[in-house]
């Protein structure tokens, strides 16, 4: 296979230029309304991931290669993730472990 076919089945996947203009209308809002020390590295507004790849809000999709929260090892949306993550919101939604003790913070209960 060649690197233009590879590009094209595996690559990013591009409607036009960007940041699209669904994108362009949120960066500006959020450039109005949220402070500026909330800083972003680029005009990027996410809708949806799987795997590696993610999704904007124009239908652009890109190869994530930014190292997330809870998403280097496992990829966007995994299924096995996203069935504990199902599970735990329907038993408890807690952040903050330092509050009290939560079970689910790796305690041995």
């Amino acid at each position: 296979m060649q690197s233009t076919e590879i590009l094209s089945k595996f690559g990013p996947k591009l409607n036009g230029p960007l940041p699209g203009p669904n994108a362009k209308r949120i960066v500006e809002d959020d450039d109005r309304l949220i402070s500026p020390s909330y800083t972003r590295s680029y005009p990027m507004v996410a809708k949806r991931g799987r795997g590696v790849r993610v999704e904007d809000v124009d239908g652009n999709e890109f190869l994530d290669f930014a190292a997330g929260i809870a998403v280097t090892s496992t990829g966007h949306c995994h299924p096995e993730v996203v069935a504990a993550i199902q599970k735990q919101a329907a038993e408890l939604i807690h952040i903050s472990g330092t509050e009290f003790l939560l079970r689910i913070a790796g305690h041995a209960c």
